[in-house]
């Protein structure tokens, strides 16, 4: 849904997974992997709220000017 992929190792083999699709582990273990790479982690934590926003925010948009939902909702 997302299209944001990201390699996790299951059954002893890397795969491309789509974020959403992770466990709360691999979530967990994918943005604080090491204590030298935290701010990596938290880089990437970044990315991925501006990507929602810029996806979320337009669709709300277009339900308000559709008449779907008020401002009020949003």
């Amino acid at each position: 849904m997302t299209g944001i992929y990201v390699r996790v190792k299951r059954n002893n083999k890397f795969e491309n997974v789509e974020f959403e699709l992770l466990t709360d582990k691999e979530m967990s273990d994918f943005i604080t992997i090491k204590q030298e790479q935290k701010l990596d982690g938290w880089s990437w934590v970044m990315v991925l709220a501006q990507y929602l926003r810029d996806t979320i925010l337009p669709m709300m948009n277009g339900l308000i000017e559709d008449g779907i939902i008020s401002e009020e909702e949003k």
